[in-house]
């Protein structure tokens, strides 16, 4: 099983059922007429399957790379997709058509050629199209793609292509400075090589792609072969490349590469500092010295790459602060034009002067005119005022006073109150207490009376008792004493008795 193949069985969802993938596999075409719901679902099931699959890297290529932006259709594309069971797919014919027709797939040559952006679409059809047109409804022609081969040619994935450009657009929408705007093409794959896959980096044809696309359909950057430059957010569309702007590209391109230089250099140090110990454990002294002699070149070697890439990194700070003073002055040109036309808007100094005498004078008019007005309106009596103004004071006095007064005897009856509440509590919490000590003392003498009586009873008890032992013993004292004399009347009697002769 190809790499393609089982991408499709693991990760998509349409490839999973049993049932599904036989009809995705099968000739579907005349589900057109028959079953179009069924018809469209399968191949937009193809589109997505192949998107997907283009996007993750497991498209087959010619080179050693995949392309994730492009898809490479023909008889190696079709072997890919042979299933043991289902064998070759019949239909992709159909699905790159109707990708085409939708523009969700361009053709890489007119893709590339073309200066028309991708999104232009005509209301007004050609007459070629509306010949075709009508043959297809006369059954003259088949439907694009149904009695055609596939074709062996590259298709730009428009879905892939959209995900990709967001993304580095998003990355660049906030440089710290005007020069970060401006890439290498080697940087550009530096730092956007794996924005649709971590694990599977653009190639060199999907870079081309993205230019392209980027340039002339998101008019986001402007490029030619030494570099790249992306719009500002407060240019309308991107700015030509400038010689400035190449020297900024190659300077980037040859900091990025004495920088990459300096870590093999710091692990070769490393590595023969450890090599130089280990032969002077084992007393290989020849070796030792060799290998320090290496150590040292490398030693030389990193210090001059980290001199250069310091003296880099100053020129390319430089070259920020120029750039940003460049945006500070055309700023400030920018604000002089404008102050410039809202002072002669406004007529200048001296006219703002005109202004300010004419609206004094105004004023003084207006002033002249409330007085003659108020001249002319019957005099006010000021004592009068005046007296009307103290009886008013009078008055607003004696208010107070007496609303003092209510508000003094409200407070003195609201203490007196409380007072007397708390004289009522202190007097119910003695009563309270008085009784508590009262149930007290009574309980107290009922259980010493209790008590009393219960030693009471225990004498009357044992009085009881020991009268009871007298009574009995007294008893049978006597019933001792009878059986005696009844003893003793019985042996009279039996001395009485004549004995028989």
């Amino acid at each position: 099983m190809s790499e393609l193949l089982d991408f499709l069985l693991t990760y998509e969802e349409a490839f999973k059922s049993q049932g599904r993938l036989a009809s995705l596999y099968s000739d579907f075409r005349n589900q057109l007429s028959l079953n179009p719901d069924g018809y469209h679902a399968n191949v937009n099931a193809w589109k997505k399957a192949l998107a997907d699959a283009a996007r993750a890297g497991v498209i087959p290529s010619q080179g050693p790379s995949h392309d994730l932006l492009s898809i490479q259709a023909g008889h190696g594309l079709v072997q890919a997709l042979q299933h043991k069971q289902h064998g070759l797919p019949t239909c992709l014919p159909v699905v790159f058509a109707d990708a085409e027709a939708k523009k969700e797939m361009v053709p890489l040559k007119d893709f590339l050629a073309s200066d028309t952006t991708i999104y232009q679409t005509s209301w007004m059809p050609s007459p070629w199209e509306i010949l075709q047109w009508g043959l297809r409804l006369a059954g003259v022609l088949e439907q694009p793609g149904f009695g055609d081969k596939l074709k062996t040619e590259n298709l730009v994935v428009v879905g892939n292509l959209e995900i990709a450009a967001n993304q580095v657009l998003k990355q660049m929408a906030d440089p710290t400075s005007s020069i970060d705007l401006v890439l290498s093409h080697a940087d550009l794959h530096r730092r956007f090589a794996h924005v649709l896959d971590s694990s599977a980096p653009l190639t060199s044809n999907d870079l081309k792609i993205l230019l392209r696309f980027l340039q002339r359909d998101k008019q986001a950057l402007s490029y030619n072969d030494k570099a790249i430059k992306f719009k500002s957010s407060n240019d309308p569309a991107p700015a030509p490349i400038t010689q400035e702007d190449e020297a900024i590209a190659t300077l980037r391109d040859t900091l990025a590469r004495v920088e990459s230089q300096i870590p093999p250099l710091a692990e070769k140090i490393a590595s023969a500092d450890a090599s130089a110990k280990e032969f002077v454990r084992t007393k290989q002294l020849t070796r030792a010295k060799a290998t320090l002699r290496q150590k040292k070149m490398a030693e030389a070697a990193l210090a001059e790459r980290t001199d250069i890439a310091l003296q880099l990194e100053g020129v390319y700070a430089q070259l920020q602060q120029a750039a940003d003073q460049v945006e500070v002055v055309a700023a400030m040109k920018a604000s002089a034009v404008a102050l410039r036309g809202l002072n002669e808007r406004v007529g200048g100094a001296e006219g703002v002067a005109d202004v300010m005498d004419d609206l004094r004078e105004q004023h003084a008019t207006a002033d002249d005119i409330n007085r003659i007005i108020n001249e002319s309106s019957e005099q006010i009596d000021e004592g009068e005022v005046e007296d009307e103004f103290e009886a008013l004071e009078k008055a607003e006095r004696e208010k107070q006073e007496t609303e003092a007064k209510a508000r003094r005897e409200k407070e003195e009856q609201e203490e007196a109150a409380n007072i007397a509440a708390r004289f009522a509590e202190l007097e119910k919490g003695e009563k309270s207490r008085r009784e508590k000590e009262e149930q007290a003392a009574k309980e107290k003498a009922e259980k010493e009376a209790q008590e009393k009586k219960e030693r009471t009873g225990e004498e009357s008890n044992e009085k009881t008792e020991e009268e009871i032992l007298k009574t009995s013993q007294e008893l049978a004292q006597l019933s001792f004493q009878e059986d005696e004399a009844q003893e003793e009347e019985s042996r009279k009697e039996d001395e009485n008795t004549p004995l028989p002769a």
